[in-house]
């Protein structure tokens, strides 16, 4: 599955498994405010478009 075959807004733990890591790194980054996200209700959301910026930076 590659980053475009991902849906336009993902849960903590469907980005995990795309990038094969634990959820509370997904966690982590958002808390460190590194990674974009918003809350819905207790859950984090993530746009695509702050998936591909996060691994741009994290590229560097």
């Amino acid at each position: 599955m590659g980053l475009n075959n991902l849906p336009d807004v993902l849960t903590t733990k469907q980005l995990a498994e795309f990038l094969q890591i634990s959820d509370q790194t997904v966690i982590r980054a958002i808390k460190s405010e590194k990674l974009e996200a918003f809350k819905v209700g207790k859950d984090w959301r993530i746009e695509k478009e702050s998936v591909l910026k996060w691994i741009e930076t994290t590229k560097k």
